[in-house]
């Protein structure tokens, strides 16, 4: 009997604590509009070129057996990639976008420079 009062309760918390990521941009109707969003790029950088990748994920989670409750959801995660060349220094920088349908900020800048003289990474 304690274990039938105990499933429900698993149940509610696999499905309120298995939330997917999903930063992919909604999907548009043949009749929408052009969808057009605007990024940011930090002050001083040429951008060289850019790339969108997504990748789809499904997140299956629960248990199998007579009481028991499998949820499925469908998600993705959505990246843009710049690769920019700072005009003063000439550096090469690297920025990541995600979510860009919420965010206009890169969400990580990655700056390549040469190593030192002695042959390693600083």
């Amino acid at each position: 009997m304690r274990t039938l009062m105990f499933l429900p309760a698993m149940a509610f918390l696999t499905i309120a604590c298995g939330t997917t990521v999903n930063t992919l941009p909604p999907v548009a109707s043949p009749s929408a509009p052009v969808g057009e969003l605007v990024l940011e790029i930090p002050e001083g950088l040429e951008v060289r070129s850019a790339s969108y990748s997504a990748t789809m994920y499904s997140d299956v989670s629960g248990t199998s057996g007579t009481f028991g409750v499998t949820t499925t959801s469908v998600g993705g995660r959505a990246f843009v990639q710049v690769l920019a060349v700072d005009r003063a220094t000439q550096e090469q920088v690297l920025l990541v976008y995600e979510n860009i349908s919420t965010r206009t900020k890169p969400i990580q800048v990655i700056r390549f420079r040469t190593a030192g003289a002695t042959g390693r990474s600083q």
